[in-house]
């Protein structure tokens, strides 16, 4: 299998484990940060930006956990590109749109992935976020659709 199928799946994965945080769920999804796992993130609300190493983001994924859980939202990843670096690592970028409380949030993640021990990790990312939006809703209609 190509690399660019093998990470493919991951993020697809990824994305499915986004929308599991409904259910509690996000020890997965943890498993897949390297121990030397480096990220940050823009959030357009404080106009800082956050930075994380593997403990920190992974219990940032529990705490959303724990905050989404039970609640209505849907992550929807789209425009997946790939680009090996190595026949073990490759630079990753996809639009993340995050769908709740009635609002629409955009950002780009970009992110780096590495084969550690037959398995791919990611070790570093970096997300920026744009400005939630209200679109205009239509009679009756929820954004949140399965």
């Amino acid at each position: 299998m190509s690399i660019e199928a093998e990470l493919a799946s991951k993020i697809y994965r990824l994305e499915e484990l986004h929308n599991q945080f409904v259910n509690g769920e996000f020890e997965e999804m943890n498993a897949l940060y390297a121990d030397d796992f480096q990220g940050m993130l823009y959030m357009p609300s404080s106009g800082k930006i956050e930075t994380y190493n593997a403990k920190q983001i992974r219990k940032g994924n529990e705490d959303a956990a724990n905050y989404y859980k039970g609640k209505s939202f849907k992550f929807i990843f789209s425009g997946l590109k790939i680009v090996s670096q190595s026949e073990d690592q490759a630079a990753v970028s996809y639009e993340v749109t995050h769908l709740s409380d009635n609002r629409i949030i955009r950002a780009i993640s970009l992110e780096v992935w590495k084969k550690i021990n037959g398995s791919w990790k990611m070790i570093r990312w970096y997300e920026e976020k744009g400005k939630a939006i209200l679109p205009e809703k239509h009679l009756g209609e929820s954004y949140i659709t399965d």
